[in-house]
């Protein structure tokens, strides 16, 4: 089967794998769609933590089901799946106290004998499998992934109560889909702040955002004018180093900051805001099993209008333009897929 293959920082390549062995537990899948994840630009920069070439890159997939193992039940042939992408090991107290996503010994695509989603088909274990709905597109299923980045963040380390004044720092695919979980809990104010009036515009159609392009002279004043008391709760879902200091600033006293974005930098905390405010600085990553079911489920309703986020899909053989595109970040491009 043909795979794009990050060969080294910068460059991918389409080379044809072997097909794997599906184990007893195992799902083969069609993948019809993958995702194009920060996490896979950084990997493309070759500033990923874990991912390093040569890799498979992708973990957000959507296709049916082809074949699966002698202990699976509940499938069959032609099924629309999608996966979550995590398979924590279970016996750790870390997985004991239900922080199955910050398990040590958890196992992600792109890392070991996990091959990543850029390619024809994938293996997934059957628990970590997924139905969609018999009318929910693939290219909207896929997006159950990222979505359920942002369930987590905003229902279990932001803990939104109703009326909650939010921002999201940054409206790429996460911040606008931590936008649209945080209205869903029933925030009674969300902000969206980003350099790119096109994804700005993209928060204000899926979920009401009220949006500041915080590249544009004067943006702070006007926020200040609109949000004197400021927010209760600041979400970095950019990994740019300003916007550390945009939710120091932006966060009431007493309020939390929870980051989603992959700092992959070192950047500067002025801890005495922290301390004199009593901020709380929240980390979240990815999610866990309830997470991602809900995650489905939204999708599978139609909850909201998922697919508007979806604004290029590319051939598999294009995956090199895929990254760069999504690199250049130019105007009009916010989620991109692969099609196989």
């Amino acid at each position: 089967m043909n795979a794009a293959v990050l060969v080294e920082p910068g460059r991918i390549e389409i080379h044809e794998v072997g097909q794997q062995r599906v184990g007893p537990d195992d799902v083969l899948i069609k993948t019809a769609y993958a995702g194009v994840c920060g996490s896979d630009l950084h990997a493309f920069r070759g500033k990923h933590p874990f991912r390093k070439p040569p890799v498979i890159l992708g973990h957000e997939l959507a296709g049916t089901v082809v074949e699966y193992g002698g202990n699976v039940t509940g499938f069959r042939p032609g099924d629309r799946v999608t996966v979550m992408p995590l398979l924590a090991c279970g016996t750790c107290p870390l997985c004991r106290m239900g922080r199955a996503n910050i398990c040590h010994a958890k196992r992600v695509p792109g890392v070991g004998e996990w091959r990543g989603a850029f390619a024809e088909h994938s293996i997934a274990q059957s628990s970590i499998t997924f139905r969609l709905g018999e009318t929910t597109a693939l290219e909207t299923g896929v997006l159950a992934e990222p979505l359920a980045v942002g369930i987590h963040s905003v229902y279990r380390q932001a803990r939104v109560a109703p009326g909650s004044r939010v921002i999201v720092l940054g409206a790429g695919p996460i911040g606008i889909l931590t936008a649209m979980a945080a209205r869903a809990a029933g925030a009674g104010a969300v902000v969206a702040t980003d350099l790119v009036d096109f994804n700005l515009a993209l928060a204000r159609d899926l979920c009401g955002a009220a949006t500041y392009n915080s590249g544009s002279a004067g943006w702070e004043t006007a926020l200040a004018r609109d949000y004197p008391d400021r927010f209760d709760l600041a979400f970095l879902c950019s990994s740019a180093p300003v916007t550390v200091r945009q939710a120091l600033a932006w966060t009431r006293r007493g309020g939390r900051i929870i980051v989603t974005g992959m700092f992959v930098e070192p950047v500067t905390l002025e801890l005495t805001a922290v301390s004199l405010n009593e901020l709380e600085l929240v980390g979240s990553v990815v999610y866990d099993h309830e997470d991602f079911q809900k995650a489905v489920e939204w999708i599978n309703a139609g909850r909201f209008p998922f697919r508007k986020l979806v604004t290029h899909i590319l051939p598999l053989m294009e995956a090199q333009t895929a990254l760069t595109l999504l690199a250049d970040r130019k105007e009009g491009a916010v989620k991109i897929l692969l099609r196989m």
